[in-house]
């Protein structure tokens, strides 16, 4: 169906004794039609509402699970029952190999409609055989083609993003606010996604204008990028914050010196020229005003136009080419974020925010997927909390009590743990209570850790004679990371069998291969939780319901190491 012209709308006007032909009863059908696929595109957007993931199940073989999305037009794409095709089958398969890199391929998906059925024409002279229903589908297609910079229409609303550079191995983005405020501070986002599993570094100069480097004041932005010093990932963000100058409805630009711009994969030069203007606003009224008032400037044609022809990506489809022969070497979900998120999320993030709750409550990124940025999570390697140690009624000067064992949370292996003792001003004495006697102290403390558990226990000793019931002591866990960069790059975990299908209810053990790693102890799991069930050893069992699951092995002592694999269940 090529027809995207949703309006002007035109309904049946019914009338006693009218004639009706098949021109109206289409008309019918279009206006219902032509309504609500409108609505879909201007209320709720294009992408994914639910379903639909992308998993390998061999190598040479994907499987879409069913779901639901929106295209460009509004039209509703259903996928029921999943789908498993090998990628050669796949139309596009070819012209997408001979066009792109080689080094990955996009899978999409678009509309359709087919004619089926089989009734007779009586109004023919012949009584001719005809087809009289139209049943909508969908079709799988292969594309070695980008999306355009505009196709996030949701963060496009408050931030630009253009790409600046993109080879076959690497993509560099900038993204930047739309608007901010004379004098204000803000981040301006690079996005780095290497595709390869080479190690990238780059340099550039980003000239300012209009605006100016918050941390030294130069109008030059040095960008410099070593992947060899990250934990590899594949997706980076670099952050840096501006200052907009102290003007009024002026633009602010950052733009790259394509002079300064160098680029290397595993310490090897490489050519590649980078370029981009990045712009933001800056105004002296509101930012969210004028982000919605941005939103309604819109015409309907222009809003329309704007996605029109746009490709819905469902994937991005890692490959390696061994002798000759192509392979699926990884699958990366719906890879430009068009997801289309529901009342029901919106009400949830708008509830997160307003309640964020004990740890903090980050909002929710809804285009972006998981945060993919260089600097890692604190959370996994610094805990703290204050434990109550009980002295039943009173302790003697000199007499050592001891706490319950207490799970740090930091995983097996070695552990720092750091002891203060809680103060009457607020203040907290690290260390020696004994020098600070004088200002209250009454008792020290040490920890005992066990780095096989994953625990410790807290000891304390009276300064003098204590009458209470308990002392409250406050503690925090750091991780040992002296492991350097490349051992910890060496450390991998593998599972066998690196694929599985297998029928409801059937069982099956899975081993997890630990390789550079001197502690192997592994936590299964699997995602999502109604997915069957795996203990302790490996033993996997499937659930009743058909469907595409992934079983996780997990590193007790490095919970950043970790592999998966996927299990299609089914009869």
């Amino acid at each position: 169906m090529k027809n995207t012209q949703l309006y002007p709308f035109e309904r049946n006007k019914y009338f006693y004794g009218k004639l009706l032909s098949v021109e109206d009863f289409n008309a019918e059908q279009k206006y219902t039609n032509d309504k609500r696929r409108l609505l879909n595109r201007l209320i709720h957007g294009m992408g994914v509402v639910c379903g639909l993931n992308v998993v390998r199940v061999d190598e040479e073989t994907i499987s879409v699970e069913s779901g639901l999305a929106l295209d460009a037009t509004g039209r509703e794409i259903v996928v029921a029952p999943p789908v498993t095709k090998k990628l050669a089958m796949i139309n596009g398969y070819d012209a997408a190999m001979s066009e792109g890199c080689g080094a990955y391929v996009y899978l999409c998906i678009e509309y359709t409609e087919k004619e089926k059925g089989n009734a007779h024409n009586i109004a023919a002279d012949s009584g001719t055989a005809v087809s009289d229903r139209i049943r909508e589908g969908y079709d799988l297609y292969l594309t070695a083609a980008e999306p355009d910079d505009d196709l996030d229409m949701v963060s496009g609303l408050y931030e630009r993003e253009i790409t600046v550079f993109r080879d076959r191995n690497l993509q560099i983005k900038h993204v930047m606010p739309r608007y901010v405020n004379p004098d204000s501070t803000f981040e301006f986002r690079i996005e780095v996604e290497n595709f390869t599993k080479q190690l990238a570094a780059f340099s550039y100069d980003i000239q300012l204008v209009c605006l100016n480097s918050a941390s030294d004041g130069s109008s030059v932005l040095k960008v410099r990028f070593d992947e060899m010093l990250l934990e590899k990932t594949g997706k980076y963000t670099l952050s840096f914050l501006l200052r907009a100058n102290n003007v009024n409805n002026t633009e602010g630009t950052a733009t790259i010196d394509p002079s300064t711009f160098s680029l290397s994969y595993d310490k090897n030069s490489a050519g590649g020229d980078a370029s981009g203007r990045s712009s933001v606003m800056i105004i002296d009224g509101n930012v969210e005003d004028a982000v919605t008032a941005g939103n309604f400037d819109y015409s309907l044609d222009t809003a329309l136009r704007s996605t029109l022809g746009h490709r819905l990506y469902l994937a991005r489809i890692g490959l390696v080419d061994t002798e000759g022969s192509v392979i699926i070497d990884s699958v990366t979900n719906v890879p430009f974020g068009q997801y289309v998120a529901s009342n029901t999320l919106l009400s949830a993030r708008l509830a997160e925010r307003a309640n964020p709750g004990a740890e903090g409550g980050a909002p929710i990124q809804l285009h972006k997927g998981p945060d993919t940025r260089a600097v890692r999570d604190i959370g996994r390697f610094i805990s703290s909390g204050t434990c109550r140690v009980n002295l039943n009624a009173g302790s003697f000067k000199n007499k050592a009590i001891y706490s319950d064992e207490i799970i740090h949370g930091l995983g097996l292996g070695s552990v720092t743990i750091i002891l203060g003792t809680p103060m009457p001003d607020g203040g907290v004495i690290y260390g020696n209570n004994e020098l600070f006697r004088d200002e209250g102290a009454v008792f020290e403390t040490a920890a005992k850790l066990n780095p096989t558990k994953g625990s410790f226990v807290i000891g304390i000793r009276a300064l003098t004679t204590l009458v209470a019931d308990y002392v409250d002591v406050k503690w925090t866990a750091i991780r040992d990371v002296d492991e350097n960069v490349t051992e910890r790059s060496n450390m991998k975990i593998m599972i066998k069998p690196n694929s599985l299908v297998i029928k409801p209810r059937d069982s099956k053990y899975l081993e997890a291969v630990c390789a550079n790693m001197t502690n192997k102890t592994i936590r299964w799991s699997i995602s999502p939780e109604n997915g069957g069930e795996i203990d302790a050893n490996g033993l996997y069992t499937a659930p009743n319901i058909e469907g595409v699951y992934e079983v996780i092995a997990q590193s007790a002592v490095y919970p950043e190491i970790k592999a998966s694999i996927m299990v299609v269940v089914r009869e």
